[in-house]
């Protein structure tokens, strides 16, 4: 029993110590990046296109966060939620409530109370996480009477802290954003605000 007990103690404490965890990232050249981020308009307007870069970004969902047109940034956050299930999360907390299960079958239904935090656990995995979206674009001059954008987007999976104490807005995943139409998309309306096509 006392061999079971620190076997239970050690699953509690792997599964529960670490709430976030490293998610490997796709492998991108920084040019090839750098590459998806950018895009020049032929303007001196660079107003203008932060203006437009706004809209966009507000026709899109985002809330505006900060801005400064003297430098030319614009930094906005949209949040919704989506279904995401970690796997290797569900796995550790289902290992820790059939231990805990175990334990309370032994002791006789005297330790029910050890399977309240797991089942707990394991449901709050299960549901909607909050998704937190935030984007950064950067407006300056470039040569040749052109004006340069720079968008850049990073996701972050929030976990759920449904009367928890640990802290929800602690990011379980942080997922910075490789797929190049998720730019083109936005490039492509900034400028067409920019420059409207008559009808």
């Amino acid at each position: 029993m006392k061999n079971f007990i620190i076997i239970l103690l050690s699953l509690f404490l792997f599964s529960g110590a670490n709430c976030s965890y490293a998610v490997s990232m796709p492998k991108v050249k920084p040019d090839k990046l750098q590459e998806m981020q950018t895009r020049y308009f032929d303007t001196t307007d660079n107003i203008g296109v932060l203006k437009a870069a706004i809209t966009t970004l507000q026709d899109s969902g985002f809330i505006i966060q900060d801005i400064d047109f003297d430098l030319g940034y614009v930094r906005a956050r949209k949040t919704y939620k989506a279904h995401y299930v970690s796997k290797k999360r569900i796995l550790g907390w289902s290992t820790v409530l059939a231990a805990a299960t175990a334990y309370t079958v032994f002791s006789y239904g005297t330790t029910v109370y050890t399977m309240y935090e797991p089942s707990k656990r394991v449901m709050n995995e299960m549901r909607d996480k909050t998704i937190v979206f935030d984007a950064n674009v950067f407006v300056q001059p470039y040569f040749g009477g052109k004006t340069k954008i720079k968008f850049n987007a990073v996701g972050k999976i929030l976990q759920n802290a449904d009367g928890y104490s640990f802290n929800k807005n602690a990011p379980m995943r942080v997922l910075r954003v490789y797929k190049s139409k998720i730019y083109d998309e936005f490039f492509t309306q900034t400028q067409n605000y920019l420059f409207p096509k008559e009808i």
